[in-house]
């Protein structure tokens, strides 16, 4: 395809055609490096000025969040053209609402977000899920990567001959090709989990002590970073939890669904803690959780959710438990976007909530 009809679709006068072939490119191209630079070329060509305040940017990535969702549940793509005068939010609307995910990470969050960093290692990508959103990759040697809510993943363009080493923060699901002679690594903030082929999950968000890792199929090994010292072996089915600040780990075993489930689109919880289930309730639906009692904190839930609204999800917790909530609305902005829903746990003998 060629850049002409991407530059059309944004200025909204490209052809039906031409849209179409636009489709096919997303689809087929859009992730190879002839796809990237493609990209990078068009963004040259129609960047906004990062000299503005970044509250700005964090409320343009709330509206292209919205549109994303209103066409993931659209029956026919559609072109959507702006009503706003503002050039950069038509620019980065009419891109949204088509790439989607993969390119939009890409196009947007390496460029706004990190952008000096980006410039300065042209042979390093970061791609980030954001809170609320999934996402998933292939690398060139074939490996496929999925990233759950509020995930960021560094890789290189290209992995060496001696390794294949990405850089996780947050959670992600790696299905990595085999290769016994270039291990894979996933580097963590504490961690390298090293693998030739294999299976498995890693949890290592920025806010949290532990970092976990689960493993479904082959071998992996979980070292210290920087020591490169063997902490431990993880044979399928275990999962290792490592707490950063104890410096110690915690193993187990046997049913390991509800720590990879959340690929699948599943969320489960199984005896699971208030305050754990909250962190997975302000990820994967982009709220903020309030627990304002601490009773309530020793109380756990076991359930499955699959395409449950927030709402519904709370509802079903607090039926079996004394476990109360509140849902706050959210406050629309004059430039169309939304500020974050707030969720307040506590307990249903505590009425008065403030």
């Amino acid at each position: 395809m060629r850049k002409e009809i991407f530059i059309k679709y944004l200025n909204g006068n490209c052809t039906d055609e031409e849209f179409e072939q636009l489709l096919v490119w997303i689809k087929e191209e859009a992730m190879t490096i002839s796809g990237k630079r493609m990209v990078q070329e068009v963004w040259d060509e129609f960047k906004p000025d990062l000299s503005e305040d970044k509250i700005k940017y964090d409320r343009l990535l709330d509206i292209i969040h919205h549109k994303i969702n209103n066409n993931l549940n659209a029956t026919q793509p559609a072109i959507r053209k702006s009503q706003s005068g503002n050039r950069i939010l038509q620019v980065i609307t009419r891109v949204a609402a088509i790439l989607l995910l993969p390119v939009l990470s890409l196009l947007l969050y390496t460029k706004i977000s990190d952008k000096d960093r980006y410039i300065a290692n042209s042979n390093e990508l970061e791609v980030e899920a954001p809170a609320g959103f999934r996402m998933n990759i292939v690398f060139g040697d074939g490996t496929k990567v999925w990233l759950n809510h509020g995930s960021k993943l560094r890789y290189p363009y290209r992995f060496d001959s001696k390794s294949r080493k990405v850089f996780l923060t947050g959670e992600a699901f790696f299905m990595v090709a085999h290769n016994e002679n270039v291990p894979f690594i996933v580097s963590t903030k504490n961690l390298d989990i090293k693998a030739t082929g294999t299976e498995f999950n890693v949890s290592a968000y920025s806010g949290d002590d532990i970092v976990e890792t689960t493993l479904v199929e082959g071998q992996v090994g979980i070292y210290e970073r920087g020591s490169n010292v063997r902490i431990e072996t993880l044979e399928p089915g275990e999962c290792i939890k490592y707490n950063s600040q104890k410096n110690n780990c915690t193993m187990e075993s046997g049913d390991i669904q509800k720590y990879i489930a959340w690929k699948d689109g599943l969320l489960i919880f199984k005896n699971d803690s208030i305050p754990e289930i909250a962190k997975k309730l302000e990820r994967w639906y982009n709220v903020d959780v309030k627990i304002i009692n601490e009773n309530v904190k020793k109380f756990t839930c076991t359930a499955t959710f699959s395409e449950e609204t927030l709402s519904q999800v709370l509802e079903l917790m607090s039926l079996p438990s004394p476990v109360s909530y509140n849902l706050t609305p959210k406050v629309r902005y004059p430039d169309g976007s939304f500020s974050k829903q707030s969720v307040i746990i506590g307990s249903k003998r505590n009425i008065n909530i403030h």
